[in-house]
């Protein structure tokens, strides 16, 4: 019998781990009958499944082993067997009639204490826990299920039950920023709990779990065990380090905690920290997942989100925005295809101090971010450090408004993108429009949000290119050749014109012979125009001068006041100069945006 076992085990192994899905039988020695029997399997609803950054994603088998016992609880030797459809089916043959019993062990997530024996009775152990001093810590279920093998067809649903209880520890902070200084985490039980699964489905075995280590640097604090019938106590300890690097211990205390297979149970903890009062805001990039970050101009975000002028603009020299929204949380909108590191946020409360205080250290700002952030000063009364070195105490502001506090804020000097920006003198409002698009116009079409991304590195290049010395002595070049309405254009009108211009409505145009629509700040172009008009679209020593960047300039010599009578619209003049300053600067990556991979290459969620 114990040669039959073993065989039926190996069997059982290599059918689930190394075949799932392929059509393999087995034929074992012994007596075969005459009964098939089909099992359609499917796991618990109910989900304590594999937890990240705070949400549950459900859990899949990843492996299955299964067993046959008869009534008496004896595991007997099954003669064919072929378990298909990622472990959805399992069907047996050559079963004599009668009663059996069916056991299955699936497993969702691997633990490396996980150890399984092979039984031979229902009491044998199945599942093992083997390392002392640590749970199970892994995703199992198990189901014993009767059935009757009789004449015809036998087809059974099988539901698998998780045979393990979830513990998530949750920290109670009012800073969210205050989860950076966590280090370690580590769950000690005072009580015994259960050390292994028996074939039978019982709990047996005594094993303890002390100083388990379940730190993840995601934040999210959590293990699975084997459940208990009684409640444990224990506690919780927490290495942490303070703003000047010294680290420290806490203990806290827990009881009545119910460990129940197939539950989520959690330690509430209200986390103690010397500087808890601390009102600075420290968003740390690893932590960014714990805030209201999302992301602007995605291809499905909305036409009234993006024509929204609440919601989306910006200025071509301001791309960062920094506020305070109507309901006191700090508002980050940021206009760029890059990444921005530290940005710092300094704040004066009006009506408490005149002095301003760090209010917000962010480590890193995404692409075209918005976010969204509840300051602690909102929460509880707050300590702020002070420009003058000092300590400033602010009495908690539940209803912050603007009124209540002033603004400034810097970022990583060096960056690359922002120092292009520094040099842009022109201060043009940005915004997205419709025009005629809803009203059966003839050209007029809509935006989609990626075009809107283009459009925005449309207006950083041209206040940019607009704003350099080359730009300015290539025009000289020109004195003299610009024409409109048969007089020479001044070239200084022509400058003058563009520093006091106030910015630029984008929309899209589409037509059989119409590219671009322009005039005052009514700026529309195709959208391969606005694709089409990246430096890096043209290879160096190429002509310069193509119809997205000529459409481009024509529809901005339009915005200036020039007409179609010279050469400051149509005759390779003022479109020709810029099209060549545009792309010289494109070619040496000092344009704000150089390369339309710059924009395409982000990711799409």
């Amino acid at each position: 019998m114990k040669i039959i076992n073993k065989l039926l085990l190996s069997l059982s192994l290599l059918s689930l781990a190394g075949c799932a899905g392929d059509d393999l039988f087995q034929d074992v020695a012994g007596p075969i009958g005459d009964g098939q029997a089909t099992f359609t399997i499917s796991t618990d609803s109910s989900q304590i499944g594999v937890i990240t950054r705070g949400e549950e994603t459900e859990p899949v088998i990843t492996n299955m082993r299964w067993l046959v016992a008869d009534t008496e609880g004896n595991i007997i030797p099954h003669y064919y067997g072929r378990l298909e459809n990622q472990f959805t089916k399992l069907t047996l043959e050559g079963l004599q009639y009668g009663d059996y019993n069916l056991l299955f062990l699936a497993t969702l997530s691997e633990s490396e204490n996980e150890a399984v024996e092979e039984p031979y009775t229902f009491s044998d152990p199945w599942l093992v826990n083997q390392n002392e001093g640590s749970p199970l810590d892994g995703l199992y279920c198990y189901k014993k299920l009767p059935f009757t093998i009789g004449k015809g067809s036998n087809n059974f649903n099988v539901i698998l039950e998780h045979s393990v209880a979830r513990v998530y520890v949750d920290l109670e902070m009012p800073n969210l920023s205050q989860w950076r200084f966590i280090k370690k985490v580590s769950v000690t039980f005072n009580e015994e709990i259960p050390a292994s699964l028996d074939a039978g489905g019982t709990y047996s075995g005594t094993h303890i779990v002390k100083d388990y280590d379940i730190y993840d640097p995601s934040g999210v604090f959590t293990f699975t065990t084997f459940p208990s019938d009684t409640p444990v106590s224990g506690y919780v300890e927490i290495e942490s380090s303070r703003d000047n690097g010294d680290d420290f211990v806490q203990r806290y205390d827990f009881s009545d905690l119910n460990l129940e297979a197939g539950k989520i149970t959690t330690i509430n903890l209200d986390y103690r920290h010397p500087e808890r009062e601390s009102g600075l805001l420290y968003v740390a990039k690893q932590e960014q997942w714990r805030y209201d970050i999302g992301t602007m101009l995605l291809p499905d975000e909305p036409r009234e989100v993006f024509y929204n002028n609440n919601e989306r603009w910006f200025y071509t020299d301001e791309p960062l925005q920094v506020f305070l929204r109507n309901d006191g949380k700090l508002g980050v909108r940021y206009y760029s295809p890059f990444t921005l590191k530290d940005v710092k946020v300094k704040a004066c409360f009006n009506k408490v101090s005149p002095e301003w205080v760090n209010l917000a250290v962010i480590e890193e700002v995404n692409p075209f971010e918005e976010a969204f952030f509840t300051l602690p000063i909102t929460q509880q009364d707050c300590i702020f450090d002070g420009e003058s070195g000092r300590k400033v105490k602010i009495p908690a502001i539940p209803d912050l408004t603007s009124g209540d506090v002033s603004l400034k804020f810097e970022w990583d000097k060096d960056d690359p993108f922002m120092k292009k920006i520094a040099e842009i003198k022109l201060h043009w409002f940005i915004r997205f429009c419709a025009f005629g698009a809803d009203e059966g116009h003839a050209y007029w079409r809509h935006m989609d949000a990626t075009l809107c991304r283009h459009a925005a590195s449309c207006a950083y290049n041209m206040t940019y290119m607009f704003s350099t010395q080359e730009f300015l002595d290539e025009l000289k070049q020109w004195d003299g050749k610009l024409i409109h309405c048969g007089t020479p254009v001044v070239i200084d009108n022509i400058v003058a014109g563009i520093n006091r211009h106030g910015g630029l409505n984008m929309g899209k145009v589409e037509g059989s012979f119409v590219v671009g629509l322009g005039g005052g700040q009514t700026f529309g172009m195709a959208d391969w125009c606005y694709t089409g008009f990246y430096p890096d679209t043209t290879p160096v020593g190429a002509n310069p001068h193509n119809i997205a960047r000529d459409t481009m300039f024509h529809e901005f010599a339009h915005c200036l006041g020039y007409g179609h009578d010279g050469n400051m619209t149509y005759g390779n003049a003022w479109t020709v100069l810029c099209s060549k300053v545009l792309v010289d600067l494109g070619h040496a990556q000092r344009l704000p945006v150089s390369n339309i991979t710059d924009v395409t290459s982000l990711a799409a969620k």
